[in-house]
């Protein structure tokens, strides 16, 4: 914990006691740590260190196991984002353009964010009808194909807790609204390898998506093809799913993830 001079306006005091209890975790040789320890380690109070705790927990950054604290999952998405970011859109630019070129359509890659799908790196379709997102922007994880093709690969529970930070809003006639019809389609998105945005999401939009799985089949990123249902006939669309799948198996290669 570093001493912050009283002159030092631009000091975010809550902040930097925030920042005092994850360095307490990571500077402790125990994976969980209470309260009381806590309160000791960052000489904050009990109430102002369960206040932080608290906030920090409904980020996923810690999760609370009985009357004990560990570091949570968005602790380890900010390593891997931090270490993989820049590999990931170096060995995954090509075959998005790849993509775009073979299918004249948008192809979007995008990472889990919260309770959303956030856009990374987007290649636009040429057609002056087309789909397109914009990078950084996020979208709904239940009406996604890339929401879809993430969720299918994360423990039920991650799936509930995500869903209800979400909610399962209706956003066409075909969105998927209960978590019985959502837990079916993720059942054949593992078995089938990918998954679809048939105008879930918006009327008269198709989209083919594939995640990214590391040696553990843990969800990283998530890749996909998307366009007008006008131009999305059945032989194009089970094209686009074959393409997909191998180019995810490319990158996934490229990333070591195999």
């Amino acid at each position: 914990m570093r001493a912050v001079p009283k002159s030092d306006i631009y000091y975010i005091e809550v902040l930097g006691k925030s920042l005092d209890i994850l360095d307490a975790f990571a500077g402790s040789e125990k994976p969980m740590l209470s309260l009381h320890e806590l309160s000791r380690l960052t000489k904050l109070n009990k109430n102002t260190a369960f206040r932080i705790l608290f906030t920090l927990a409904e980020h996923g950054y810690v999760v609370k196991r009985g009357k004990t604290y560990e570091l949570g999952p968005r602790i380890a998405v900010l390593g891997a984002s931090r270490l993989r970011r820049r590999d990931l859109l170096a060995i995954a630019g090509p075959y998005l353009d790849f993509l775009r070129e073979q299918f004249q359509e948008t192809v979007n890659l995008g990472v889990l964010d919260g309770a959303s799908i956030r856009y990374v790196d987007v290649r636009e379709s040429h057609h002056r009808f087309r789909l397109a997102e914009r990078v950084g922007g996020s979208d709904f994880l239940h009406c996604t194909a890339l929401g879809k093709a993430t969720m299918a690969f994360l423990p039920l529970p991650e799936v509930k807790r995500l869903l209800k930070e979400s909610g399962m809003a209706k956003q066409t006639s075909r969105t998927i609204t209960t978590l019985g019809a959502l837990k079916t389609e993720l059942q054949l998105i593992r078995k089938r390898g990918y998954a679809l945005d048939d105008e879930e999401c918006m009327e008269g939009a198709f989209c083919r998506a594939d995640a990214l799985l590391d040696s553990d089949k843990s969800p990283c990123p998530a890749i996909s093809i998307s366009g007008p249902t006008t131009r999305f006939g059945p032989s194009s669309a089970e094209s686009a799913a074959k393409a997909l799948l191998a180019v995810a198996a490319d990158i996934r290669a490229g990333m070591a993830y195999e």
